[in-house]
């Protein structure tokens, strides 16, 4: 299936407000089991659509005395 950015934004809006219903641009309603399904499916259509999750790299700094 062909995926659009405007479908993605409207999975997004739905995902971040914690409602399990989206209704796509095309005026369809797609209704979800839970938030970790629709999640599954935000990351499937970002990849179809070739866009990399972002990421953000934690560094935690150390240190040794030297012992």
């Amino acid at each position: 299936m062909a995926y659009t950015q405007a479908q993605l934004t409207a999975l997004r809006d739905s995902y971040a407000r914690g409602i399990l219903e989206a209704t796509l641009p095309d005026g369809s309603k797609v209704r979800y089991r839970s938030l970790d399904e629709m999640q599954r499916v935000i990351a499937d259509v970002e990849s179809t659509l070739g866009i990399r999750a972002k990421h953000t790299n934690v560094t935690y700094p150390s240190h040794s005395r030297g012992f």
